[in-house]
């Protein structure tokens, strides 16, 4: 086995794991109920653990942001086939971020909570202003037939 994957890959766990407890105090608490000493004890790592995977609380928050909009991105694509007609392709992503949402409420809960917080406001080019590229061909084919409203993909994604 090689020492480097191993390595990579226990760093991945501890961010996971990490992730997951300030889940959890996100949840309970909000963000400002959630120190890092109390997310360490959570996670059940010693606090400097935390901060050799993240320089400060707002930098994790930012990275679990990121984290979830990448995997409910990925689910909302799954099993999209761009040849299929508008409408059809817009059910089957309506259908996936619906379920990827009730499967994830902790995700559903903190993604929403970023969203109308002071964070996503203090991002510079946050991953919200993202969007795939499949999307994106979704969008602007449903704006060239009229379909959609001419807004931006975020505020009709939001909808």
């Amino acid at each position: 086995m090689n020492v480097h994957s191993k390595s990579e890959a226990d760093k991945d766990d501890k961010r996971r794991q990490i992730f997951d407890a300030a889940l959890d105090l996100f949840w309970e608490g909000g963000f400002h109920a959630a120190p890092m000493a109390k997310l360490a004890q959570h996670a059940g790592i010693p606090v400097g653990t935390i901060y050799r995977h993240f320089e400060s609380k707002e930098e994790l928050i930012h990275a679990l942001y990121s984290d979830i909009k990448v995997r409910r991105i990925e689910a909302t694509l799954a099993g999209y086939d761009p040849s299929l007609p508008l409408r059809q392709r817009f059910d089957r992503l309506w259908r996936n971020g619906m379920e990827y949402c009730v499967t994830h409420p902790l995700e559903f809960r903190f993604a929403e909570q970023y969203a109308h917080s002071p964070y996503l406001r203090d991002a510079a080019k946050s991953i919200q202003s993202e969007i795939a590229e499949d999307l994106g061909h979704f969008y602007a084919e449903g704006y060239r037939e009229g379909i959609f409203k001419t807004l931006p993909p975020e505020i009709i994604t939001s909808l």
